[in-house]
């Protein structure tokens, strides 16, 4: 009974309106508040070991500027140009502090709408002419007005300037490697050294739209390496294999390209019909909180993590 009451007042205290406040005032106790009521545990700071610690740590002490630019999904896009790799960009078609200024004339019929400063605002649109404009820019004015990062303690997406970007809406219909959704490869590098390659695909729509299958292979040889998984977000045991896409190694030079200076981070690409596409760079993954790899897992990426790299 003890525990559940601990958790209850935990949950109270992230959920209040203060907690925004508390988060400014004391960053290292708001972690630390936020670890014990998702993990139900103390938090090991001063020796962290696992990935998920070693996150947390980061979030405090790392260069959390770093993370701001390239968390910035519009930044990241100019980071990238100056790195000599737009070619993996999608087409940017506009940028607005204010979703009221959106231009829908000047937009194409398919195109995606997203915050650049949160994760989860992401609209896209198949068909302009049946969208409601009126009702996009409520939902996105919402957002902008809404500081992201607070609740998870990602203190780097405080910091970033809130924008609305219309960008490119990738074409995978004609591509018979896609799933119902785009395949998602996600590699965990660190500092220049990718270690897995984290596939996410079939993700849901309507009141499923948080569940997505998942997979788990080796970086540099594409082995399946599921048993890094918990059984609860492994495939079926008669689910196929993904195929290795044909320019995988250009996928893995790119992460681990852009990867280089950090001690851990997520680069998520995209491959459709042989063309690789740049999603984004994750440095605290479900907040550092993950629940999907396996304690031995959590201790091997852990012992990857060199917090020195800073």
């Amino acid at each position: 009974m003890g525990g559940l009451i601990e958790h209850l007042w935990l949950k109270a205290i992230v959920e209040s309106p203060l907690w925004p406040h508390s988060v400014d005032r004391n960053p290292r106790r708001a972690v630390e508040t936020y670890w014990r009521y998702k993990m139900r545990e103390p938090l090991e700071l001063e020796h962290p070991q696992t990935l998920n610690e070693k996150i947390q740590w980061l979030k405090l002490y790392g260069d959390r500027r770093l993370w701001s630019e390239w968390a910035d999904k519009y930044r990241a896009k100019e980071l990238l140009r100056e790195c000599g790799l737009e070619c993996y960009l999608t087409q940017t078609y506009g940028i607005w502090d204010r979703a009221e200024d959106i231009d829908f004339t000047t937009l194409p019929d398919r195109f995606v709408l997203k915050c650049t400063h949160d994760c989860g605002s992401t609209i896209v649109v198949h068909d302009k002419k049946q969208l409601d404009c009126q009702r996009v820019v409520r939902q996105l004015s919402k957002r902008l007005k809404s500081p992201y990062g607070y609740h998870s303690t990602e203190l780097h997406y405080i910091d970033i300037p809130r924008r609305v970007m219309a960008e490119e809406l990738i074409d995978s219909s004609s591509d018979p490697t896609q799933q119902r959704s785009l395949t998602d490869y996600k590699f965990w590098c660190f500092n220049g050294h990718a270690e897995l390659c984290f596939i996410c695909y079939n993700r849901g729509q309507g009141a499923h739209q948080h569940h997505v299958m998942k997979d788990l292979y080796t970086a540099h040889d594409f082995n399946p390496f599921r048993e890094g998984l918990v059984e609860s977000e492994r495939p079926a045991a008669d689910q196929p294999y993904m195929v290795c896409p044909a320019n995988y190694d250009e996928m893995l030079q790119l992460a681990e390209q852009l990867s280089k200076g950090h001690p851990e981070v997520r680069v998520d690409l995209y491959n459709i019909n042989g063309k690789i596409y740049f999603g984004e760079m994750t440095f605290t993954s479900f907040g550092g909180i993950m629940r999907y790899f396996t304690p031995q897992m959590q201790q091997h990426l852990g012992a990857l993590t060199n917090l020195e790299v800073n």
